[in-house]
């Protein structure tokens, strides 16, 4: 499971960087296949790490902080990690 939010960030940027590589290469060469359906997961695995840490940051606002939804974002962690294994599955 993902943990601070250093990590996420960091993760983020990552995605970013490899979304734009995917994006230059495509613009470069053309859709081949596979790549759009890549570029998909990888926007919708940012959407993902985005909505944690906005949710993240409200809760952290709060008096009274829920670690447990502070920690998962509302469910987005699950939604990572599933989507990151649907990814590996299709990889395979």
């Amino acid at each position: 499971m993902l943990g601070t939010n250093s990590q996420i960030e960091v993760l983020l940027l990552q995605l970013e960087d490899e979304i734009g590589r995917l994006e230059r290469l495509i613009r470069r060469e053309g859709v081949v296949a596979g790549r759009s359906e890549l570029l998909k997961e990888m926007w919708a695995r940012r959407r993902t790490l985005r909505q944690l840490m906005a949710r993240r940051r409200i809760e952290a606002a709060k008096p009274v902080v829920d670690f447990q939804k502070w920690r998962d974002g509302g469910g987005a962690i699950q939604l990572f990690t599933a989507q990151l294994e649907r990814h590996a599955e299709l990889s395979a």
